[in-house]
């Protein structure tokens, strides 16, 4: 029987949402929330705002089989005389508050917390703390810009240099806009399953573009397509430009490599032509269902067991 391509695409969505795992997030929520506590209790207000939250989580973009909490610290300009000073001091105060207990280390722009998985928990719970300092004294109430510290080479910047941004604008140009974010969202859940390494916020951004005055169908399976074809068709276009709403001079397409361009290109394109030559076998390898809480089953909305228990179809040897 032929596969019904909105039905099933629906079904992914609703099998990865949240809702189904708000026990576990709850228990995340909880820690972070501890942790953004201890922040405003060691920096105090003569230092630092009032800590939010930013990622998948503000945006409405997280799926339940891979998620965690990101936390931005916003630092004022006076305290700390550098970026790497503010970066490395709150690595030190996270390292000395959680490091019997978690593992603390610095990533790229975050000081990253892990705990151990406990019994009954579905993941181990991570935290990302980013710190970041206001541009100019008590400006950032009023234009929500940072400067974050770069702790890698990275996405086109070197270890110790900067970025401005303005995370809040970033989260605000996602805002209402849920049938975008029912793309991302596919797009997020495929490359779990086939461990792609390209950024969240490249894809985000690329279906906000592609979807500005869209006027075609509203179906699922048709929306998903458009996006796939616009990604093949544009971005490997010299004139194709993705710019950072928190930043208009952050251009992420000039910190992408050619190669990895050509890359998803030639993703896009050989998930277009499986899906056409074979959607029964296709759509379900490149988007599957969460097995754990499928809606199809009986008991698809009640937890199994402490783990995913996600269902694929074999992996094929040459689809990308």
């Amino acid at each position: 029987m032929e596969l019904n391509k909105n039905k099933h695409l629906n079904d992914v969505l609703e099998s990865h949402k949240m809702r189904h795992v708000r026990d576990f997030s709850d228990k995340v929520l909880e820690r972070k929330s501890e942790i953004i506590q201890k922040l405003a209790n060691h920096y105090g207000t003569s230092q630092r705002y009032d800590a939010f939250t930013s990622g998948s989580m503000a945006k409405h973009t997280a799926i339940n089989i891979k998620f965690d909490y990101d936390v931005v610290q916003p630092f004022k300009r006076k305290a700390f005389e550098t970026l790497s000073e503010m970066f490395d001091d709150v690595f030190s105060f996270l390292e000395e508050e959680y490091g019997d207990v978690a593992t603390v280390r610095r990533q790229k722009v975050s000081v990253g917390i892990k705990f151990p998985q406990e019994e009954n928990d579905r993941n181990p719970i991570c935290i990302d703390v980013v710190p970041g300092r206001e541009l100019s004294e008590e400006d950032f109430l009023t234009t929500k810009a940072l400067n974050l510290y770069y702790n890698e080479d990275v996405w086109g910047f070197k270890k110790g240099s900067y970025q401005k941004t303005n995370i809040s604008a970033q989260i605000e140009h996602i805002k209402e806009k849920e049938q975008e974010r029912q793309i991302i969202r596919l797009f997020k859940i495929w490359k779990n399953r086939l461990n792609k390494d390209y950024k969240s916020f490249l894809i985000e951004l690329i279906c906000i573009k592609a979807f500005d005055g869209y006027s075609g169908s509203t179906s699922l399976w048709d929306r998903l397509k458009f996006a796939m074809e616009y990604i093949r068709d544009h971005i490997t276009d010299e004139s194709f430009h993705l710019y950072d709403p928190g930043n208009s001079g952050n251009d992420l397409m000039a910190s992408m490599d050619d190669y990895k361009k050509g890359e998803l290109k030639a993703e896009m394109e050989n998930m277009l032509n499986n899906i056409d030559n074979n959607a029964s076998f296709f759509l379900p390898y490149y988007f599957p269902i969460n097995d754990e809480f499928d809606p199809n089953k009986d008991e698809g909305y009640k937890v199994k067991d402490s783990r995913e228990t996600v269902s694929y179809p074999r992996s094929p040897q040459r689809f990308g």
